[in-house]
């Protein structure tokens, strides 16, 4: 049996906050805001299929965001090497 729920916690969000709030909740599947918020918050990612869906989508991300930091490094390399490299004139 589970324990009876009997803290409240009230945050106050803008209507868009709100929205993307339930838009987030109703992507996951939840049966509500609350439970969506409530496993988000105190769930371990490991067992909250919300919080492991965005670290999912977070690792992915930063895959990403270093793969674009290797290709930048890479063109400035490139780009500096070209840049000292004599002009040859065709004389």
């Amino acid at each position: 049996m589970s324990k009876a729920r009997t803290r409240l916690v009230n945050f106050r969000l803008t209507e868009e906050e709100f929205e993307q709030l339930k838009t987030s909740s109703n992507r996951q599947g939840a049966r509500c805001v609350s439970d969506f918020v409530r496993c988000v918050v105190l769930t371990p990612s490991s067992r909250c299929p919300v919080s492991s869906t965005c670290d999912e989508s977070l690792s992915s991300f930063e895959r990403r965001v270093a793969a674009l930091e290797r290709s930048i490094t890479l063109f400035i390399a490139a780009l500096s090497s070209a840049q000292s490299q004599p002009v040859n004139s065709g004389n």
